[in-house]
């Protein structure tokens, strides 16, 4: 790629001191790792809409039937409710290049899940909130995967985020994408294998909207393949299905290899299905035999490195 893929991330996770009491909150795994592969582009919404540093503390709070976003101390002195959407309005239109976004836990203007909110006078709380900028981000731009920072530290969850961040980027990089029929066919075959570890049934499915596929009806086909195709890309791959491909992958070399290969990969098969070993290392030999019996098919399948294997949870940095 001639420049980086971009991922939009809260700055105070970037060391930024943003934060309502003039601190941080530093994440060295998206500032040492992560950096090296995507541009990474810092957004302190709250600071955006004109809260100072250091400020006084916001909070979600239910009015009614409505989450609204207002001062912690005294929740009737003002509303930023609007003001932080228009300003997630911005940022979607503005960054279209995006292909992933990083947000703070818990923060009532960037928490994806469980964010605290207020919900009656005594203080009482629910944990089902969502950060008002993230909410506005993801309505108007459903396809971008967003994920907090603490759960990137979750194996599974971190391999799914990136697997879907380059997934998309991958698809914004198609050249001339409204005209470009091949590939689009490309761009579902090599990632036949990703779909089928999330079930067999999806890749079927997606080859239905891209069997037959004319420029005519491209941009048809485009909108609702990805809109689909990121939605299969959430489910989370289970060991059954990855060992179900890692053995399709393995009967390609079923000519070339000697018993004693074959049975070394299923023994690393059965040992990522007991969780004695991560994915990585049944694919790391799967790829050590595939540069020495070279198959082109199976070289271009996304399958084998979905991501940059550095930001794999299993690397050691």
């Amino acid at each position: 790629m001639s420049k980086l893929p971009r991922i939009g991330v809260s700055s105070c996770l970037l060391g930024d001191e943003v934060r309502f009491d003039g601190g941080h909150k530093r994440d060295p795994f998206i500032t040492d790792v992560v950096a090296r592969y995507f541009e990474l582009v810092a957004v302190c919404p709250e600071m955006a809409i004109g809260l100072g540093v250091p400020r006084p503390t916001i909070q979600l709070r239910l009015k009614g039937d409505e989450t609204r976003l207002v001062p912690g101390k005294d929740p009737d002195s003002m509303d930023l409710t609007d003001s932080m959407r228009e300003f997630a309005a911005k940022v979607a239109e503005r960054e279209e290049a995006l292909c992933g976004y990083i947000v703070k836990k818990g923060s009532p203007s960037c928490g994806m899940e469980r964010v605290p909110v207020v919900i009656n006078d005594q203080g009482y709380r629910s944990r089902d909130g969502v950060g008002i900028y993230t909410g506005e981000l993801r309505a108007r731009r459903p396809l971008l995967p967003i994920e907090e920072e603490g759960r990137l530290h979750d194996p599974g969850l971190r391999e799914n985020f990136f697997e879907r961040a380059c997934a998309l980027q991958r698809w914004r990089e198609l050249p001339d994408p409204e005209r470009n029929v091949q590939g689009f066919i490309d761009f579902h075959a090599r990632h036949k294998l990703m779909l089928m570890a999330r079930g067999a049934h999806f890749y079927q499915e997606l080859g239905r909207v891209v069997a037959g596929v004319r420029a005519a009806d491209l941009i048809e086909r485009r909108e609702s393949y990805i809109h689909r195709f990121m939605e299969v890309m959430t489910i989370r791959a289970n060991k059954a299905r990855n060992v179900n491909v890692l053995q399709h992958v393995m009967g390609f070399f079923k000519e070339v290899l000697s018993p004693e290969d074959k049975q070394e990969l299923l023994d690393l098969f059965e040992a990522y299905r007991a969780k004695r070993v991560p994915l990585g290392t049944p694919l790391t030999l799967l790829r050590h035999h595939l540069r020495h019996h070279p198959n082109d098919w199976l070289a271009r399948q996304f399958f084998l490195e979905p991501y940059p294997i550095e930001l794999s949870p299993y690397t050691i940095h």
